[in-house]
């Protein structure tokens, strides 16, 4: 399984769109992720895995309360196999964004 497909499994019964590295678009409510690879633990000169970072960004209308859906969305990444997130507020004025910082190490193939 992808690690795209990892994170979209993970975040869709949350009800939301999930979507990777693409802009929300006209979406008020989604998910957006994204991650970059970093060689982790090498051998022979060769890594063995890649260790994701990856970024989760929750948005919602300034209106709604999210605390729940943030503590879900936490949830749901430590269940598929990622580390506790880091949330980060990166919100505007007409617009709440979480941001979920968390990493994952992945096979290199």
């Amino acid at each position: 399984m992808t690690l795209n497909q990892r994170i979209i499994d993970a975040l869709s019964p949350l009800g939301l769109p999930v979507v990777p590295d693409t802009d929300t678009g006209s979406r008020t409510r989604c998910l957006v992720f994204h991650y970059d690879l970093l060689p982790h633990q090498f051998a022979d000169n060769a890594p063995m895995w890649y260790r994701a970072l990856m970024q989760v960004h929750l948005f919602l209308p300034l209106g709604e309360n999210g605390v729940q859906l943030c503590r879900r969305v936490g949830e749901a990444l430590v269940r598929a196999g990622f580390t506790w997130p880091e949330v980060l507020d990166g919100a505007d004025d007409q617009t709440q964004h979480k941001i979920f910082e968390c990493e994952a190490l992945i096979g290199k193939e």
